[in-house]
Order: C-alpha cells, then structure tokens, then sequence
C-alpha cells in the first residue's frame, strides 16, 4: 500500500511540473528578430543590410509581424528602394518597398526607364520650391512665367492673313496682309504636366550619435532639405523643360497621389486677364466672360455678369 501511494506522488509531481513548465513556457516571451533603421533613410534609398541594425522584439502580434520586413524575408527587400522615409529606430514595412525597383538603380539611375524613348533630367530645386514633403513616384507639373511689364518680352503671334481683292484695268489682283497678335507681359503658362519623380536628393543633416552618458541615441532625426529632383520626361518634354530651366522663372506644384494622369490643355494666365478679373470682381463690366472661381470662390455681383 505504501509503495502504491508512493507511486502517486511520483506520478502527481510529474503532472505539476509538467503544468508549471508548460505555463512558464505560455508566459516566456516570444523574440523575432526585426531589423530597424539605423538613421533616417529618405525614400527612393535602395535597400541595403548596413542601413540596419537586428533587435529582438517580444511578444509582437502576428497580424503585426506579417506587415513588416524580417530577418528571414531581407532577401525579398534587399537593393529594392523605399517608396516613403524609413525613420531612425522603425521597421521597414513590406508597403514601403517597391517590388519593381531594379537593385542597379543605385548606380544606374538610367535602368528606371523602361522606354527606350524617355530620359531622366535633373532640376536643382529647394524647400522653396516644393517643401521637403516631395518623394519618388510623385508626379509635377511646371508653370513658366515671361516678363514683368517690359514691352520687349511681349509676345507676337502670326494669325490667318487676310486677302483682299482688288481691280486695276479689269485685271484682279490678291493682296495678302500680314496680321499679327500681341500679348503684353507679364505671362504664365501650365507648359509641363505629369512628369514622374524617379528619384530625390536630400542635403545631409549632421547628427549628435551620443548623449550626456555616453550612450548611442536613436532619436528621430528630419530628413535634409531636397536639393534635387530626378525627373522622367518623353523626347517633346526634353526640349520644353530645358527651354523652362534656361528662360524666364518656372514654379512646380506636386499632383495628388491618386489624381489623374492627364495633361489637358490651358489658357495660360496674362496681365490682360488680371486686369479683366481685377475690374469684374469690383462690379465693372469688363465686356467678356470673366473665370470668377479663378479668383475668388464667393459669388461674382450680378453687375458684373
């Protein structure tokens, strides 16, 4: 009897530090290995193992893991560029890396181009001209502006002559009458539209790697300001953007990320017209239809219409 008890306890002791192991087991944290940027990589960056640092992170939901670049999947990231800024201390996140970037871009900015017809132009640029908030993929369009009241830089065009007729002896005679148009400066005109950005240069921005104790900090660190934009453009876009980047002063607005891709004709913008819109705002009749959303989106006075 005593051996049977004996028994048992063996066997129930068994059981508890079975129980304790397997909760002790539930409870041990669970580490994956994650890589994370070292500093602030600026998008259109190829993706390359020294622009990252291996640490352990516990207990991270799957759902969570599944989104993120792993030690295991590097092979699947590495040369590939960054759609948007990977931020000092974060994990690259599958989203952020183009699947159809070539790994020899980082050298070979040309491989981007997948038509023989196109080329990549480089526009030097500043946060004046488009903020800091630009990234590859973006498109642009560039207004070129003329003139600042200089009757010079007016601008003549030739228009369908006329012909007369005319009888000198019974004989006919046609006269032709040159006939030109003239535009008064200061002018702007939409010249460029849709162009897509392949890649952004960022001046470096020099970052303290230590604090008071010694010790490596990984705080956030802003990107530097843009400097360059490598922009694509078909043969006709060659010729205009680099009669744009030589000739009066140019402005580039950034297009919404999921806005259409056309590039419809416009009017362009002279000083006549500022005039006209200056005069039908303040209730004049300027004798012509007058934009007044362009302007102003309350509604135009009735005398003016």
């Amino acid at each position: 009897m005593r051996k049977l008890f004996f028994i048992l306890g063996v066997v129930l002791a068994l059981i508890v530090a079975v129980g304790i192991f397997l909760y002790l087991q539930s409870t041990r944290p669970t580490l994956v290995d994650v890589p994370v940027a070292i500093n602030d990589i600026p998008s259109g960056t190829p993706m390359k193992a020294d622009l990252f640092r291996v640490v352990k992170m516990a207990n991270v939901d799957h759902q969570t893991l599944s989104k993120w670049v792993l030690v295991g999947d590097w092979n699947k990231a590495d040369g590939k560029t960054a759609t948007t800024d990977v931020h000092a201390g974060f994990p690259l996140a599958k989203a952020q890396i183009d699947p159809n970037s070539n790994g020899a871009i980082e050298t070979r900015l040309s491989a981007a181009l997948t038509n023989p017809d196109d080329y990549y132009v480089v526009i030097p640029v500043s946060p004046q001209d488009v903020g800091n908030y630009i990234q590859p993929n973006d498109r642009i369009d560039l207004v070129v502006s003329f003139g600042a009241g200089d009757p010079k830089n007016a601008l003549q065009l030739g228009v369908t002559p006329t012909d007369t007729v005319s009888a000198n002896g019974g004989l006919v005679k046609e006269e032709t009458l040159p006939v030109t148009q003239t535009i008064d400066p200061p002018i702007s005109k939409l010249v460029i539209q849709n162009m897509q950005v392949l890649r952004v240069d960022r001046n470096p921005v020099k970052v303290s790697s230590s604090n008071t104790s010694g010790t490596q900090t990984q705080d956030t660190t802003p990107l530097g300001d843009v400097k360059l934009l490598y922009v694509k453009v078909n043969r006709d876009q060659l010729e205009v953007l680099s009669f744009i980047l030589n000739n009066g002063r140019h402005n580039i607005a950034v297009r919404a990320t999921n806005g259409s891709q056309q590039a419809p004709p416009t009017d362009g913008v002279t000083w006549n017209d500022f005039v006209r819109w200056f005069y039908a705002q303040r209730g004049n009749d300027a004798n012509s239809v007058q934009p007044y959303n362009a302007i102003s989106p309350s509604e135009p006075k009735l005398s003016a219409r």
